[in-house]
Parts: C-alpha cells; sequence; structure tokens
C-alpha cells in the first residue's frame, strides 16, 4: 500500500514552481534515506499534468490528528514516541541533514505504534563547514537562531522542535499558542524564556526537555546523545535490540552501505491501492484511525473510542470477536446471514480481485 503526493505542473504560475521545487528537494532527500522511523520512499511519475511521488502509507495518521481525537498523551507514550524520533532525528543528522520542520503534524503513526517522520520539503543537506540562514519552518516550533538569523543554524534546530513537540504531545497545543502570528516570532526570538514545561511531567522528562530548549544552539545535545539520556535509554535500547539497529545504523557521515531493502514501485502499483481516489480503499476506510496496537490502546477505553469498528453483515470476517457479552457496544450478528455479494455476482470460487475480501 502507498500514499501518493501529486503537484499539478503549471509552468506559468509561480506558486506551482515553489511547489514543484519542494517536491522535488522532497525526492532527492528520502531517495537517499532508508530507516524504521522515516517514511519510505517508492519512486515517482512525472507526465505532462502532474507529478507524482510514492511514500509509504502510513494509516495511522498524524501525531496532530490523534492528539485532536484523543488529547494529551500520557507519559509512557511520551517517552516512546520521542525515542522513536530520536532515533530518526540520529540517521538524519548523522548524514548532515536537517528537517526543519519536525512537528506533530509532520510526524505519522502506523498502526503497530511506530513513528514515521514525514514531510521533508523543507529538509536541506549540510556540509560540515556551512550554516543556513533561510527563514524556513513552523513558528511555534521554530527555533529561536532561526528567528534571528544572525550567524545562521544547524541540525539543533531540529533538537528545539522536537522539545516543542514533546511539550505539544503532553498538552495537546503547540508551545506559545498564548501569542498569535507575529508576537510569537518575537517573543522566540527576542525573550529570554523558554517554552513552559508541563508540571505534570516527571524529573526525567522535565530535564530532557530543558536540554531541548537550551536558546543557545552550541548548549543542546545532539540526537545521538540524547538518545543517551535516562528519560528514553532503556526504550532506544530495547528498540534497538529488536529491530536489529545498532549504533552503526547512526554514523557520523553518509558512506551508502547499510541501506535497507527498498520496496519496488511495481510491488505498489499491482496492490491497485491508490490513496487519491476514497472508492478503492473502502474496507481501509472502516479502520480505526487511532493506532490499537500501540500505547495509545489504553486511552479512553471507558468509552471504548478506541475499539474497532462492527463488521459489516455481509462479511463474516473478524465477526467472533463481537457478542453481547464481551462488547454490549454493538449488537450481536443477524442471524439472517447476507452472502457475500462479490461472490454470488461473479460465480466464483475465488474473491475477484477488487473484493473487499481482497483487501
Amino acid at each position: 500500500m502507498c500514499a501518493i503526493k501529486e503537484v499539478k505542473v503549471i509552468s506559468d504560475d509561480s506558486n506551482s514552481k515553489e511547489c514543484l521545487r519542494q517536491l522535488h528537494q522532497e525526492i532527492v532527500l528520502l531517495s537517499q534515506l532508508s530507516h524504521p522511523n522515516i517514511v519510505q520512499y517508492y519512486g515517482s511519475d512525472l507526465s505532462s499534468e502532474t507529478l507524482s511521488v510514492y511514500l509509504e502509507y502510513v494509516s495511522g495518521g498524524s501525531i496532530h490528528k490523534l492528539l485532536q481525537e484523543y488529547g494529551a498523551f500520557g507519559e509512557a507514550v511520551l517517552r516512546n514516541y520521542t525515542a522513536q524520533i530520536l532515533s530518526g532525528l540520529a540517521y538524519l543528522h548523522g548524514r548532515n541533514t536537517v528537517h526543519r520542520d519536525i512537528k506533530g503534524a509532520n510526524i505519522l503513526v502506523d498502526p503497530n505504534g511506530d513513528i514515521k517522520l514525514a514531510d521533508f520539503g523543507m529538509a536541506k543537506h549540510i556540509s560540515a563547514h556551512t550554516s543556513i540562514k533561510s527563514f524556513k519552518g513552523s513558528p511555534y516550533w521554530m527555533a529561536p537562531e532561526v528567528i534571528m538569523n544572525t550567524n545562521g543554524y544547524s541540525l539543533s534546530v531540529d533538537i528545539w522542535s522536537l522539545g516543542c513537540t514533546i511539550i505539544e504531545m503532553a498538552t495537546a497545543r503547540p508551545p506559545w499558542i498564548q501569542y498569535e502570528g507575529v508576537a510569537a516570532i518575537f517573543k522566540i526570538g527576542n525573550s529570554k524564556d523558554i517554552p513552559d514545561i508541563p508540571d505534570h511531567l516527571s524529573f526525567e522528562a522535565k530535564n530532557f526537555l530543558k536540554l531541548c530548549l537550551q536558546r543557545d544552539p552550541a548548549a543542546r545535545p545532539t540526537a545521538a546523545q540524547l538518545m543517551e539520556h535516562p528519560f528514553v535509554k532503556d526504550l532506544v535500547a530495547n528498540r534497538s535490540f529488536r529491530s536489529g539497529m545498532t549504533r552503526d545504523t547512526f554514523p557520523t557521515s553518509f558512506d551508502g552501505k547499510g541501506a535497507m531493502h527498498k520496496l519496488h514501485l511495481l510491488h505498489c502499483l499491482t496492490e491497485r491501492i491508490w490513496c487519491s481516489n476514497p472508492s478503492n480503499v473502502r474496507m481501509n476506510m472502516s479502520l480505526p484511525v487511532s493506532p490499537c496496537s500501540s500505547p495509545l490502546r489504553q486511552y479512553r477505553q471507558s468509552n471504548r473510542s478506541c475499539m474497532p469498528s462492527p463488521p459489516h453483515p455481509a462479511y463474516s470476517a473478524g465477526a467472533a470477536n463481537y457478542s453481547p457479552i464481551n462488547n454490549a457496544l454493538y449488537p450481536k450478528r443477524p442471524s439472517n446471514h447476507v452472502p457475500d455479494p462479490w461472490l454470488e455476482i461473479s460465480q466464483l470460487k475465488a474473491p475477484p480481485f477488487d473484493s473487499p475480501r481482497r483487501l
């Protein structure tokens, strides 16, 4: 399954040209990356009217979307997600690439609770002796040096944005939200303050945030150093053991080695599941938006907001999980079972390619 990003090609439109430029930059960067916590690039296609980019489809949605639906995350979820974000950032920074737009809306969660960094349209590769001076990012998550833009900035801006994203996950709103637009930018760039750290967090979490939110970029630890912090160290070690990752996964410079096997675009296309066409993903639309096998499954169980959807009367798959005893929210499946219409109409022994059972 894949997701498709499309940009209309309009030769005389400046906005279209800028979108194409950013998308091309994203293609170049993503084609060089392969990591469990970074969305996978499959390929691209340029027609006379459209540039299409095929990416890994992450069905759980973004952290921003989950916060809107479930509210602030507990600290167990914060630790888990922060460890994974750090893993992706350490890999990215090891290749001298800065994301520049780390925030909840650009971090996806799959149904297994695995984090995927996404939206690399603002990402940039930097050399060891240069800094960036362009004004890029989202204001509430933007580091002070990006706004001041005096001596340029480097990889450490992502660490500041990570701290802001943790606050976003802990409070269900971004830092500096009490200020609007220009006022927020002025506050971040000209004051000596840091965002308010939630009182309910543990000592380890508060200490981790203070390290991320050092106003002096040189005082901020790197992503690799933060992976040794007590707030996330145990989770980093456990995830590394399960996935077979070692410190070699985060080299100090890119040498092209150790890349994971990339799924060929043909496999994606032959599945014929196009996210741009709702009729071709009808069965997926009934899946819960929240990742029920992630740490979020512990949230709001009292009102069953993370329970799976009831089965359609026409399909028997999953019906055994629903009963008046185990799940009183849903009625018992009717006894007059409706046959699978795809099989009845087609008179085939096996479901046709486009049958919902095929998906």
